[in-house]
């Protein structure tokens, strides 16, 4: 599908509200190409009920492929949220009139929702699609409310009942709808920091054992600290790029459970650009630790679209389990890196090397 060319189309019409995020850099015909690719293949797994939940967990994969369909329809450098709802919209199972992936996302909803779901819908789904967090979907759930009781930001977002990886999310979501991060969010992030620089997701800092998804829980509790204010030189943020440096195979890929996994090598590199840095090249590890300066450096973008089969999936280690749609909706948002990272950090070194503005040129001399 030219997803592009059709949404620019659908909202030629309408005026294209912007949000302050925008790429890194400029994608690459190649990349920009394995996303849509990877958008098509998203789309042909859509369900009776208008959602993508192949793994049969309900919530689990819908806001994902939502936000990686819309991220492969933006066709200018500033995010919209115009093209990214047309290209939902789009999505009527079986024609006109059909169930959309909202449709699926609203029935979920409604089945009861707690504040760490809540934030993770509105941080993959309300706000890059511009929809209203007090009235979402044909129920006109007031979703706000669900992550503030109190219904104003004031009142701080309801962190009781959460796991910690949910409240990671809540920090981010509370970031897009209030302007800020939670500093209680804040506190806990810190405080949660393991001596090797890494967070698990049980959010304890004092088991060292790796529980797997090390990685994926490291990339968003550093996005929440780099969201609520922090450098790209802060020490927390320094140390959680040296423990990713640690997890980091030398094809590119991060680990996950002990293989190579595209969905903790998405969250890598998600992390990377937060921090200010590009993933593709080894700036980001040789600040964190410079004893790794002048080793070799495998792409991780490059290992990651080495994934994709020729239909647009990206394959995972946990086929084995039931192919869904995880890895390749992460894979998206890895590859782009649009909409997330929410905020990135300024003025990180990219390492490469400047020109001697006033070079010594070697005086001639007399040799008989």
């Amino acid at each position: 599908m030219l997803r592009r060319s059709f949404v620019a189309a659908a909202v030629a019409l309408t005026a294209v509200a912007t949000s302050a995020f925008s790429p890194a850099g400029a994608v690459t015909p190649p990349v920009a190409a394995a996303a849509d690719r990877a958008a098509d293949w998203l789309e042909s797994q859509q369900q009776p009920d208008g959602g993508f939940e192949l793994a049969g967990f309900p919530g689990f994969e819908t806001s994902d492929a939502v936000l990686a369909i819309a991220m492969a329809a933006q066709t200018g450098a500033a995010w919209s949220t115009s093209e990214a709802l047309a290209a939902i919209e789009a999505l009527a199972y079986g024609g006109p009139g059909g169930p959309t992936p909202i449709d699926a996302l609203d029935a979920w909803v409604t089945g009861g929702l707690d504040a760490g779901k809540a934030a993770k819908l509105v941080l993959l789904v309300i706000e890059p699609l511009g929809l209203d967090p007090g009235d979402f979907g044909p129920s006109h759930t007031d979703v706000f409310s669900i992550l503030y009781p109190s219904g104003t930001c004031a009142g701080g977002p309801d962190l009781s009942g959460t796991y910690f990886y949910e409240k990671l999310s809540l920090g981010l979501a509370t970031k897009l709808l209030c302007g800020a991060v939670d500093p209680a969010v804040v506190s806990l992030v810190r405080a949660a920091q393991r001596p090797d620089g890494g967070w698990n997701n049980l959010g304890d800092p004092t088991l060292t054992t790796d529980l797997g998804d090390e990685v994926d829980v490291t990339s968003i509790a550093t996005q929440v600290l780099i969201a609520s204010g922090a450098a790209w030189d802060d020490l927390a943020v320094l140390r959680a790029l040296g423990y990713l440096a640690t997890m980091q195979d030398p094809t590119g890929a991060f680990r996950s459970y002990g293989e190579a996994d595209p969905n903790a090598t998405a969250m890598a590199m998600l992390v990377i650009t937060a921090a200010g840095f590009d993933p593709t090249v080894s700036c980001w590890r040789d600040t964190a630790v410079p004893a790794r300066v002048g080793t070799p450096y495998g792409d991780p973008e490059a290992w990651s679209l080495g994934r994709q089969q020729p239909d647009g999936r990206v394959v995972s280690p946990n086929d084995g389990y039931g192919v869904n749609s995880f890895s390749t909706s992460q894979s998206v948002q890895g590859w782009l890196r649009t909409w997330v990272p929410i905020t990135r950090a300024t003025g990180a070194p990219d390492c490469r090397a400047v020109p001697d503005p006033d070079p010594v040129v070697p005086v001639p001399r007399f040799t008989g």
